[in-house]
């Protein structure tokens, strides 16, 4: 009896052990499927985050460019509008210089011979800022007396500075000749160039 009871011990044991085992594999699948799940998820989760990483950094860097681009256009814009207004002023102080009663009167009598020709019976107003109408009516006074008598009436207005405006009679012809208009024409003229 001895025998079978020792035969029977082992044979528990033997049952035991493998019951063990079994279990012992059972739990190291499940511990390593579980494992590569985890992997898994992690590596897809890495993936993910690489991909949105990627995307909003190429929308990071597409928004960069776009502020370049409007920084480099709003630069531009700005160093026109300052070379615009240093072009301006130059041309204006210029134009002012070159105004003289003398260059004015002479503009004023080929005014007044286009319009004669034109049939323009009734005469030209020329109006000119205080300070210039007494030169340009003393220059006609000396060089075109003759020129008067064709119609050209001379009159100042305080807001004139330099230059003159000047119309036909019946105000059907209006031109401006003043500083501002042809510095800013000859501005305008310029500008395309710079």
């Amino acid at each position: 009896m001895a025998e079978e009871l020792q035969h029977l011990i082992e044979r528990i044991r033997k049952e035991g052990v493998e019951s063990g085992e079994k279990a012992a594999e059972s739990l190291v699948a499940e511990a390593k499927q579980k494992a590569a799940k985890i992997v898994a998820d992690a590596q897809k989760q890495a993936k993910d985050l690489v991909a949105k990483a990627e995307t909003d950094s190429a929308a990071f860097a597409d928004r960069g460019r776009a502020t370049l681009q409007q920084a480099a256009r709003d630069l531009l814009i700005s160093v026109g509008g300052a070379i615009g207004k240093v072009v301006g002023g130059i041309v204006e102080a210029q134009v002012g210089a070159a105004l003289t009663p003398d260059l004015m009167a002479q503009m004023l009598l080929k005014l007044a011979e286009a319009y004669a020709k034109d049939g323009g019976a009734g005469g030209m107003v020329a109006m000119l800022g205080e300070a210039d109408a007494a030169a340009v009516k003393a220059a006609f006074a000396k060089e075109y007396q003759n020129k008067l008598a064709a119609g050209i009436q001379i009159e100042s207005r305080k807001e004139i500075f330099k230059g003159f405006h000047a119309a036909q009679k019946d105000g059907q012809v209006f031109h401006d000749f003043t500083k501002e208009a042809i510095a800013e024409s000859l501005a305008n003229f310029l500008r395309p160039e710079l």
